[in-house]
């Protein structure tokens, strides 16, 4: 389950991934992003992943296909949680990926929120 954050403004979008990320979220967090670009052209992402336990194998090849499509749509996108596997994911997706990417730990998540929202995108 996800849901958007009230920090998000504009060219910025929050969320917050809480437990499991199905394919029915998936299913209605896209088509919000894509409303997003649409209005705004490229936005910054944040993703806070401090509560995800689990993703559901629909929901990889959705990813792909939404990473193909939108990739040169997102300015930045920093990753906020406390689990290193996600800073290894971070590290790792950084050079197949046409935008800037950070991980920050759950401590440093307001200043990936200044990050993403110093610069106009």
């Amino acid at each position: 389950m996800y849901r958007i954050l009230d920090d998000s403004c504009d060219h910025v979008v929050g969320i917050f991934v809480d437990g499991k990320l199905t394919k029915e979220d998936y299913d209605v967090l896209i088509p919000f992003l894509e409303n997003r670009i649409t209005e705004m052209g490229r936005i910054s992402l944040l993703c806070d992943m401090t509560q995800f336990t689990s993703i559901e194998v629909a929901v990889f090849w959705e990813e792909f296909k939404c990473r193909i499509q939108y990739l040169r749509d997102f300015k930045r996108i920093a990753i906020i949680g406390d689990q290193r596997w996600l800073n290894w994911y971070a590290t790792n997706m950084k050079p197949l990926l046409n935008t800037e990417l950070r991980y920050s730990p759950l401590a440093q998540c307001n200043d990936a929120w200044e990050w993403l929202k110093s610069e106009s995108v």
